[in-house]
């Protein structure tokens, strides 16, 4: 699901050196539109904190089409993200079996991630791990909690509802993790394909946050640069992720569906 973006996907930081250069890193097992609240603990992923979406905010993300980009200068504001089209071919698929396959939200979720960087914490909502991302100075291991499930009409969704960037900025650094103000929403929808052999649908994200006074001085197409890079790791990430996980376990809901007949 999460194919191209997510969940997630994701992040801006800035240095206090104002470079741009970064390296990714492959979270480890052990272990986003107004304000999300960060979360410190497991226990303040809690409903009371979770966000609630309207249908515009939802229409907004899905409606955009490749990489979205936003900068204010002035008031030091940025945003950044990417919204795509999914399509997954399942082997041996119809359009009944897709359905139900897709009525199952814990399925779906063990399918879009992996798995090892994934797990229920409430009913329909799913902690997505990520990948370390490096800005010099500033390391980011973040997670996402995503609500996922199936409506009305047969049609998988899903949301963000809370989110901790889990920031580790390194000694002599000139900015606190809170002065970054990271934000990230993720939103997403899943349905049959019309020709039935396949899932497709559409997800995006978007990721927000403060830049610090030494880093506003960049030019627009060094951040744009930059950023569209993280775009295209957590897309490619997903993206792998999904069409791996999905075949994978369509499949062995199929053969379990055979048995059960």
């Amino acid at each position: 699901m999460l194919r191209s973006a997510s969940l997630l996907f994701t992040l801006l930081v800035a240095s206090h050196h104002a470079v741009v250069a970064f390296t990714t890193h492959p979270a480890r097992s052990s272990y986003a539109v107004r304000s999300r609240p960060f979360l410190s603990s497991e226990r303040n992923a809690r409903s009371n904190s979770r966000k609630s979406w309207t249908a515009r905010e939802r229409a907004t993300i899905l409606g955009r089409d490749g990489e979205y980009f936003k900068l204010d200068r002035m008031r030091g504001k940025i945003e950044f993200g990417s919204s795509s089209i999914i399509r997954t071919n399942l082997d041996n698929a119809d359009e009944a079996s897709i359905r139900q396959w897709l009525s199952d939200d814990e399925q779906i979720a063990m399918s879009i991630w992996d798995p090892k960087l994934i797990k229920e914490v409430e009913p329909q909502v799913y902690r997505l791990k990520l990948m370390t991302l490096m800005f010099v100075t500033i390391q980011l291991s973040p997670h996402v909690d995503v609500k996922m499930w199936t409506d009305e009409k047969g049609s998988f969704n899903l949301e963000s509802v809370a989110f901790d960037p889990n920031i580790q900025i390194l000694p002599g650094v000139g900015v606190s993790s809170d002065q970054l103000g990271i934000l990230i929403d993720v939103v997403g929808e899943l349905s049959p394909s019309k020709d039935g052999r396949a899932v497709e649908g559409k997800i995006g994200f978007v990721t927000s946050g403060e830049l610090p006074p030494p880093m506003r001085l960049l030019p627009e197409p060094v951040l744009k640069a930059s950023l569209s890079t993280i775009n295209r790791t957590i897309t490619n990430f997903a993206t792998s992720s999904f069409q791996k996980g999905a075949r994978k376990n369509y499949g062995q809901f199929l053969r379990s569906e055979k048995v059960s007949a």
